[in-house]
């Protein structure tokens, strides 16, 4: 009985339908053929993009701890050119006091 009213169904609605039902089931068999091959190309793309993801990070935070080194040897560096600008600015202080006695 489900078969007659089927084709009852398919008869009512014409050949628009038996064609529209074939597109269909055409394109879900190629798309079941094709589409898996381009899910699993996806899906190895994403595992690569993570790879990198990683790399990235890794890079990063390589790159984070360098600029924390130079960063702490700048500041090492400019205390100590500091401490010779003071300690210049005191021998020559020094200096011209000396100089200023020793004439008479």
């Amino acid at each position: 009985m489900e078969w007659m009213d089927l084709l009852k169904s398919l008869i009512f609605w014409g050949p628009g339908a038996v064609l529209a039902l074939a597109m269909i089931w055409a394109l879900y068999k190629l798309a079941d053929k094709h589409f898996g091959a381009f899910i699993v190309a996806q899906q190895s793309q994403a595992n690569s993009m993570e790879g990198l993801k990683i790399s990235i990070q890794a890079f990063v935070s390589t790159d984070n701890g360098e600029h924390r080194e130079m960063m702490v040897l700048l500041k090492y560096i400019a205390q100590h050119q500091q401490g010779l600008e003071e300690m210049r600015t005191e021998h020559a202080e020094m200096m011209s006091k000396e100089g200023a006695c020793r004439r008479p």
